[in-house]
């Protein structure tokens, strides 16, 4: 790639001036037109609260660790200036998340430009920086999501890099260290991003091993093998009843499969090149594996208390074990360049004595830093909040346990259990997915499902077919943009949601696969790009589609920046928030309010402190009384004046009426939701 800094700087110029409109608009347009997400104002409040000395805590009075540490280090500086003006953060803030987003198109830029093409690396970064889905997605909320983005793809980058040093050069503790600390930086950025940061060191330190290809798709498929039988066995209705069977299956699958795939040799490249030796070893190891598997699970399950293991579910668990593990090994040998020499090739057993050692202390580096760092945050949320974890996720898998559909419930459907749903906050693989349900949906009729699942495979196939026509390009290709590990984390990722029932999952969550579709797109366009590269105008033709790309959907977006965010529009003297605005009207100074939420009004209320009700934002203890329906004498106890709050809502899960004994009615409402008296006795 002959590198040119022109386009970089043209299109930091660009996204950065179009922010600078948007930042020093009429004020009101940040808050009401924006940062509009109640989770954001979680951040932003904690962060004002920690650089004004009362630390951890959005309310004043409960510490709190609901939030991902990286962002919120980010924003501690910046809501600082809010003791001075609420607004003034927002500006600035804006200013942040566009830098962010330009610096994630560069990085994306780079790395599809050098190993194809420039023009498709100006494409995509085009694409990232003026789509409108991924300024909703990942920016516009003011949330984690556009550091995680920068981070992961910062992290794909220098696995680039990596990839091409370690090829001619030993690799050094120091390399390992640094990735290791950008591994960390990744994961704090979303926690859990933890499956990318692992996935990684399989990557790196399995790199002249078949396993660093194999592995990551093993894992993957040991997940949704596990699932997969027991949904079939049980039904999706009921799969929620054995969701600590799944879990545990699960695991002992890692331990016992993954193992005995490498002693059988299934990550040898001379058994995969050899479709005989490879069928009969890879039925030996679904055989075996799922058959030890079942025994073990039929051992625990009266031990553990589990409601039951159907063991049918084994001989599911073997088909489909066998049908994925061959299709991961087939795809490889159809990407296979060169024939396998006929030598001898040391055994799985000679290898791992003659490796181990680098193995051990490659992966100690690696490894070391991620989990050390991993543990020392734990044991600090531990010391210092009372638990290991952030408490929002927590609660969340809690509402996910409970009977009905509590904030949206656990995954409804099959498709959104294994994360490639097409609607809805379940949708990971935008726009992928969102192109081929539209598509399966123009049709009409009541196959829609069926039909977006083979247009999934069609698109599967294609995208394998156009690999294939130049199998070297595309080994490499796949090898230096980490398409591999980037996929993989990305599935089990949203696949960890819901394994346990996880509810109100959100579309922003899914951060990585935003980042992987594009390369996984990038890859696709090089690829074909491959096919026309001869010819002198095909440079000339792509720099044109990014011209053109550039032009309309930079058009687009300045429009709509423009139409959002407009010049005096809004009198000086509107209120910033609503909400903040009417509970300022109808409570004195100095009230404490509840809010089932209360996000935006907590940041903009004025002479007056909101609690979050929900506990997304508040302490483990007030979970735990959450839990045991002891919230509402808490909420008492600490001298709560009004609740701001939904009163159906609130006789049902996960409340279930516990602060009513304390409420008195007030008959005033805003937004469907009722402003009452709280007291510090029961009411008659």
């Amino acid at each position: 790639m002959k590198h040119s800094n022109w386009f970089e700087i043209l299109l930091v110029v660009v996204v950065m001036t179009m922010s600078l409109y948007a930042a020093l608009s009429d004020a009101q347009n940040l808050s009401m037109r924006w940062f509009t997400r109640d989770d954001a104002y979680y951040y932003f409040k904690v962060a004002q609260n920690i650089s004004e000395g009362r630390g951890s805590t959005f309310d004043g009075i409960n510490l709190t660790n609901g939030y991902h540490p990286l962002w919120l280090w980010v924003c501690i500086p910046i809501f600082a200036l809010a003791r001075f003006d609420l607004i003034l953060p927002l500006r600035i803030l804006l200013l942040v998340m566009s830098g962010l987003s330009a610096a994630t198109a560069i990085l994306l830029y780079r790395v599809i430009g050098k190993v194809f093409a420039p023009a498709i690396g100006a494409v995509a970064a085009l694409y990232w920086a003026f789509s409108r889905d991924i300024l909703a997605r990942v920016y516009q909320q003011g949330l984690e999501t556009g550091i995680a983005a920068f981070f992961v793809a910062l992290f794909v980058y220098k696995l680039f890099e990596f990839e091409k040093a370690w090829r001619t050069q030993p690799v050094t503790k120091k390399q390992l260290a640094w990735l290791g600390i950008l591994a960390v930086l990744v994961m704090f950025s979303r926690l859990d991003l933890a499956f990318l940061a692992g996935m990684a060191g399989i990557w790196v330190v399995f790199r002249k091993h078949a396993m660093r290809y194999l592995l990551p798709l093993d894992m993957v498929f040991i997940i949704v093998s596990a699932l997969l039988a027991l949904i079939h066995r049980v039904t999706f209705r009921e799969y929620y009843n054995f969701s600590d069977v799944a879990v545990t299956m699960i695991a002992l699958g890692m331990v016992v499969k993954i193992p005995a795939a490498y002693l059988l040799g299934l990550y040898q490249r001379s058994v995969i090149s050899d479709f005989s030796a490879l069928s009969k070893r890879i039925g030996l190891f679904g055989v075996s594996t799922s058959a030890l598997v079942g025994a073990l699970m039929i051992a625990i399950t009266p031990l553990a208390h589990f409601e039951g293991f159907p063991r049918s579910a084994i001989l599911y668990d073997l088909i489909v074990t066998i049908v994925l593990f061959s299709l991961a090994r087939a795809g490889a040998a159809g990407l296979r360049t060169k024939p396998q020499k006929a030598v001898d090739h040391p055994s799985p057993l000679e290898q791992f004595i003659s490796e181990w050692k680098v193995w051990l202390a490659e992966g100690g580096v690696y490894y070391g830093i991620v989990f050390g760092a991993l543990g020392l945050y734990m044991l600090w949320n531990r010391i210092v909040f009372g638990t290991f974890s952030p408490v929002s996720g927590q609660i969340k898998r809690w509402w996910g346990s409970l009977d009905g559909n509590v904030y949206g419930g656990s995954a409804a459907d099959v498709l959104t259990f294994f994360g490639i749903d097409y609607q809805g906050g379940g949708t990971a693989w935008h726009p992928i997915s969102t192109l081929l349900g539209n598509w399966a949906g123009a049709s009409g009729g009541t196959n829609e499902i069926q039909r977006y699942l083979m247009l999934l495979a069609l698109f599967a196939l294609a995208s394998y077919f156009v690999l294939w026509i130049n199998k070297h390009k595309a080994k490499n290709a796949i090898v230096q943009m980490s398409i591999i590990p980037l996929l993989c984390a990305s599935w089990m990722q949203a696949l960890s949601y819901h394994i346990t029932g996880y509810s109100a999952f959100k579309e922003w969550y899914w951060v990585s696969q935003a980042i992987a579709i594009v390369f996984a797109l990038g890859l696709i366009a090089g690829m074909l790009y491959q096919t026309v590269r001869k010819y002198r105008a095909s440079q000339v033709f792509l720099w044109l589609v990014a011209a053109g790309v550039g032009l309309g959907m930079g058009a687009s977006f300045w429009t709509y920046v423009q139409r959002v965010m407009p010049y005096g529009k809004t009198p000086a003297d509107a209120p910033y928030n609503d909400i903040a605005a009417f509970l300022e009207e109808h409570t004195e100074p100095g009230s404490m309010i509840g809010i089932t939420g209360g996000g935006n009004a907590g940041y903009f209320i004025a002479d007056r402190t909101v609690v979050n009700m929900d506990g997304l934002i508040n302490s483990y203890e007030y979970f735990q009384l959450l839990k045991n329906g002891e919230a509402g004498a808490y909420l008492a106890g600490i001298g709560m004046d009004y609740i701001l709050a939904n009163t159906y809502l609130l006789e049902q899960l996960p409340y279930n009426g516990q602060y009513a004994p304390y409420t008195e009615w007030m008959d005033i409402r805003y937004g469907g939701k009722d402003l009452v008296r709280y007291h510090p006795v029961t009411q008659p």
